[in-house]
């Protein structure tokens, strides 16, 4: 019987480790679910100057029921302008993933809690491992 080299062994290792990626491959894709990916911005002050630290509370209890979670990415600031003039903003941002597009549910939320400064929503269409 003929010895094989540590080349030879080297190649084949290479080799059987080289068939095996290309197999998990299609089999990690195949996991990949439909998702939505919603971006949501909800204002940290309310229209009358009072912080919405509570109502935002309310909208993250709203946002569990319709899509199972939430992250909350934190503070962030935004602007409008208002009679030609810049008006900062406070903010919380928000990422929610769901199987379907939630956007006008979580529209209709922020519009009821929230009473005139609604939420600025962004929603795309993506793919989820769990």
């Amino acid at each position: 019987m003929k010895r094989l080299s540590a080349l030879s062994v080297s190649v084949c290792l290479f080799g059987l480790l080289l068939a095996f990626g290309f197999l998990a491959g299609p089999a990690q894709a195949a996991e990949q679910q439909p998702f939505f990916v919603h971006f949501v911005v909800v204002p940290a002050v309310l229209p009358d100057g009072s912080d919405a630290s509570p109502i935002i509370l309310e909208f993250k209890k709203a946002a569990l029921k319709l899509a199972g979670g939430y992250t909350e990415l934190g503070s962030c600031q935004g602007g409008s302008l208002v009679d030609g003039k810049v008006v900062d903003r406070e903010n919380v941002s928000f990422i929610i993933g769901a199987k379907k597009d939630i956007s006008q549910e979580l529209k209709a939320i922020s519009i009821k809690l929230f009473k005139g400064s609604d939420a600025f929503i962004l929603a795309w269409p993506g793919k989820v491992i769990f």
